[in-house]
């Protein structure tokens, strides 16, 4: 059986067995991208467009999408937010209140 390596912070680099045992995420996404498919997404969202239009668009997944903008805003390349409570909704309660 083989091992997986993941990036870390720390000194050692944590070796984990690939084994039935074990829980891997994003196994059936795609996390690379093409050459200037992240400034494309990035510029997308900071235009206005919603991660379901982008990956329409870009035909990748929404995860995928949603992934690559968490990426993009720890390189603080959006000025968009990526989360943010639409008009109507109550900063304190969540609750719909009318204008």
């Amino acid at each position: 059986m083989g091992v997986v390596k993941f990036k870390t912070s720390g000194k050692a680099i944590p070796l984990i067995p690939l084994s039935e045992h074990n829980d891997f995420i994003f196994e059936n996404d795609e996390l690379a991208f093409l050459p200037g498919q992240l400034r494309e997404i990035a510029d997308l969202h900071n235009y206005g467009m919603t991660v379901p239009e982008i990956a329409e668009l870009e035909r990748r997944t929404k995860k995928e999408i949603l992934l690559a903008l968490i990426e993009l805003a720890y390189q603080e390349k959006i000025t968009r937010p990526l989360a943010f409570l639409p008009d109507g909704y109550s900063e304190i309660s969540n609750e719909r209140y009318l204008i």
